[in-house]
């Protein structure tokens, strides 16, 4: 079992337990403790399989002997009283709503912040379960919950699981305390999080059971989890394809210390000072990047190798190498408009008309980019679902690897791929 030693819940649910109704009623724990039994009944086929197989064949019979181990490592050691006790009276008290009766479903909200310097970030946990005895089972009925977190570094808890009330105690004065004490929580939030969980639940009516909607501090998704895993799917990133551009992403990850670009004074930047044919054109591209974070992305390219094969620091564009840029666009055999100027090269070329594939211009309006990132190393973009270009994301802005937890370097990637994305969006207004 994970130790949660180190955690202190700002807000606990103020009931007694009743150890005997949370063996009988609480459903994640009954499914801990099947896993438990089902174990002890596979390590007693693997070591008569073992044994079958000893005078037969010695490799197998050495493949189901660490088996055996394994499930008897598993299958071993009870679930003290004090422990399932302890998630009701230590665990943080968190809002939960029913949002399905068929089936049954429960989504609470709990703060995944788990220290002072972080931007707040919430989750939604989606719960399917059987029964709540003493609940009304109503839709949108409040459910109050307690819950522990997971945490590996960093300033996130990676997950949490919440364990509705009613399944550890069956007097309502206590449940209807500790549903006060949540309503006068609520209080001091930006937005009611209980319609928050409504608004969410309509937004992700496909969420399967112990999936996670990760939120930020404006209550907007960014993406969806199960709460086994640190990683997640990143939402919004993509543009719509249609009705112009005016659907941005989501509110950005921003990890404490980054250096926020769009803040840049304007006698900063350093903008294009040559009188070339353009030169207007590529200021305020590059004002644009200053806005969007993404300068670094638009002033560096690979030094060595062709546009399309190799990976590259960033997009391939005239403010990164301005003689390179203009040699590939004229070998392109591409003809430009009146007034149209090449903005980004990569498997297409990009222009302030929109873009071109063989040979042909496909306008602004039926252009979609999505991005792809990695919280390795890489943003991959798309345009019309083909692979466009593929760049190093750049953490120069961002505090050393070595102190984030996986889900805060997947963050890092993501926000990156919407800084990228918003530009991207706005590109058009260049024209």
């Amino acid at each position: 079992m994970t130790d949660y030693s180190q955690f202190e819940a700002s807000i606990k649910s103020g009931i007694q337990p009743d150890t005997k109704r949370i063996k009988k009623m609480d459903e994640i724990m009954a499914a801990v403790l099947k896993q438990r039994k089902d174990s002890k009944i596979i390590f007693v086929i693997c070591i008569i399989l073992a044994i079958v197989l000893f005078r037969v064949q010695l490799a197998l019979t050495i493949v189901f002997g660490l088996l055996a181990l394994f499930f008897l490592w598993r299958g071993t050691g009870k679930v003290p009283d004090s422990y399932l006790n302890e998630i009701y009276e230590e665990g943080l008290l968190v809002p939960g709503i029913i949002v399905k009766t068929q089936p049954l479903v429960v989504m609470a909200i709990a703060n995944l912040t788990a220290y002072d310097g972080g931007e707040t970030i919430n989750g939604c946990y989606n719960l399917v379960v059987k029964n709540i005895d003493g609940a009304k089972k109503e839709l949108y009925e409040k459910i109050p919950c307690s819950c522990f977190v997971n945490y590996s570094k960093g300033f996130y808890f990676s997950s949490f699981t919440p364990h509705p009330l009613y399944w550890g105690t069956s007097n309502k004065d206590e449940i209807n305390a500790a549903l006060a004490a949540l309503e006068e929580s609520n209080k001091e939030n930006t937005q009611d999080e209980w319609e928050v969980l409504k608004r969410i639940a309509s937004q992700f009516p496909d969420l399967k059971n112990g999936e996670i909607v990760l939120l930020d501090d404006n209550y907007m998704p960014f993406g969806r989890k199960n709460h086994i895993f640190e990683d997640y799917n990143p939402l919004n990133l993509e543009t719509p394809l249609k009705d112009g551009f005016s659907a941005p992403p989501a509110e950005q990850y921003k990890k404490p210390g980054s250096q926020d670009e769009s803040n840049t004074k304007d006698t900063d930047i350093p903008y294009i000072t040559m009188d070339i044919p353009g030169k207007d054109i590529y200021n305020k591209m590059i004002k644009l990047a200053f806005k969007h974070n993404v300068y670094q992305y638009i002033s560096r390219h690979c030094e060595y190798g062709p546009v399309v094969s190799a990976v590259h620091p960033g997009l391939f564009t005239y403010i990164s190498d301005q003689a390179q840029f203009l040699e590939h666009v004229h070998s392109s055999n591409i003809s430009l408009g009146e007034g149209e100027y090449p903005l980004i090269y990569g498997k297409r070329l990009v222009t302030t008309k929109g873009c071109y594939k063989d040979g042909k211009l496909l306008p602004w309006d039926s252009i979609k980019f999505s991005v792809r990132s990695s919280f390795v190393s890489d943003i991959k973009l798309y345009l019309n679902d083909e692979k466009f270009a593929e760049f190093d994301i750049n953490t120069s802005n961002y505090q050393s690897k070595e102190t984030m937890s996986k889900l805060e370097m997947q963050m890092v990637s993501h926000n990156e791929a919407l800084h990228i994305l918003e530009f991207l969006q706005e590109l058009q207004s260049l024209q």
